[in-house]
């Protein structure tokens, strides 16, 4: 591209003024530097010898090698840590940069001016596990004595195994203890021949009574109790958090936590590729500094973390970066 100004003379308005000495030392001037700048003229309709607008050029060159605001794509994963004996791969950081041992390092490097963040995409596996630490344990209080601990044991369970482990589990508190699996109405019926009992929902950690269809309430005390709803028993989302994003970027929740994206999960064992809304608004915030991320998976009817027994995840993310 010839990228030449054209030539141009001052036009005058009488032959005295073009006999000037002021005058003619502004006629005639030749040059191929757009960065000139001609005093009272009009610069909007200035053309190379191509005829491209010299205002087009500038607009292009700016979009496309200096533009605003720069995006980038970053991919995070828990392969990326040091797998350790505490690691957990629900709950770790990813630094960008520093000597630290708990993740490489050679393909970040701090983002400074970061004012947007989105979420692209997930590989997220759904944990095998029926049964794991948020949920295999509640108390069961019989005819008014003191509670007794419920333990189950995790691990992966049909409907009617989850209903023969139970059996097993209340037996060895009393041998008088049913357990009913309806494989038609996928509900657990639980009695205690001649005694009374309640099971102590709301008081147990996690969130057990989903297992088996109860509600998250100490149900009353009474011989015979059946599940209020269908069995869930597999985790049905997860949410992201990561803390170092501002919550402006983040989705409202009832929890306040700076939720990046509501991840849905499929069957239990399977891979989970989900990706984004790609039309998703841009919502800028002031500024900041990014040397790490932090990702927490959180499961989706309690405060606890996902139990995935340390399976790895891989996240894709942009970022928005403002140049000055």
């Amino acid at each position: 591209m010839d990228n030449t100004v054209l030539p141009y003379t001052l036009q005058t308005d009488s032959d005295d003024e073009s006999n000037s000495s002021d005058s003619s030392e502004e006629g005639n001037l030749l040059t191929n530097n757009i960065g000139v700048l001609y005093n009272g003229g009009n610069h909007k309709e200035e053309r190379f010898m191509n005829q491209e607008k010299v205002n087009d050029y500038q607009d292009h060159r700016n979009n496309l090698f200096t533009p605003r605001i720069s995006k980038l794509r970053i991919l995070i994963d828990s392969k990326n840590i040091y797998h350790g004996i505490n690691h957990n791969t629900s709950n770790y950081t990813i630094h960008f940069t520093g000597s630290n041992m708990t993740n490489k390092t050679s393909g970040f490097s701090p983002y400074k001016n970061v004012i947007g963040f989105k979420f692209i995409k997930a590989i997220i596996p759904n944990s095998i596990y029926q049964i794991n630490d948020n949920n295999n344990i509640f108390f069961i209080q019989i005819n008014g004595s003191p509670p007794a601990t419920v333990t189950l044991d995790k691990g992966t369970y049909t409907f009617e195994e989850m209903g023969s482990h139970l059996q097993t589990k209340l037996s060895s508190i009393s041998s008088l203890f049913v357990v009913t699996s309806n494989t038609t109405t996928f509900k657990y019926t639980i009695t205690l021949i001649g005694t009374t009992f309640k099971i102590l929902w709301n008081d147990s950690v996690g969130y057990s009574y989903r297992l088996f269809g109860f509600l998250n309430q100490n149900t009353d005390l009474k011989l015979t109790h059946t599940s209020d709803s269908i069995a869930q028993q597999n985790v049905h989302f997860i949410d992201l958090v990561i803390p170092e994003i501002p919550l402006i970027a983040c989705k409202k929740n009832a929890e306040g936590k700076n939720v990046i994206e509501r991840i849905p999960l499929g069957e239990s064992g399977s891979v989970i590729e989900y990706s984004g809304d790609i039309i998703n608004l841009d919502n800028y915030f002031y500024p900041i500094n990014l040397s790490k991320l932090s990702i927490q998976l959180y499961e989706d009817t309690t405060n606890l973390l996902y139990d995935c027994q340390n399976a790895d995840n891989s996240f894709e993310f942009e970022i928005s970066i403002l140049n000055y």
